[in-house]
């Protein structure tokens, strides 16, 4: 599996601190809870920010994968 771009929404506040293991991720806080955006390098980092996540309690509420070419239906990679 070659890097791939990830989306991940969760519930709650997420610190920054709780994923600084981990390169090519940024976390924002909105309403909803926390985007976390992440270019991985292959399918075991992605679990890796999952388990960090699960480790301080995090309720998952989304996690989706865009396309390889970086694209989210024709209008580029997310920001």
């Amino acid at each position: 599996m070659s890097r791939a771009a990830y989306e991940i929404h969760a519930a709650g506040e997420v610190p920054s601190a709780v994923l600084e293991d981990f390169e090519g991720v940024t976390v924002a806080l909105d309403v909803a809870g926390t985007t976390i955006r992440a270019d991985l390098a292959d399918e075991a980092e992605l679990h890796g920010v999952l388990d960090a996540l699960r480790r301080e309690g995090f309720v998952l509420v989304d996690v989706r994968r865009w396309p390889d070419d970086g694209s989210v239906d024709g209008e580029g990679a997310p920001e």
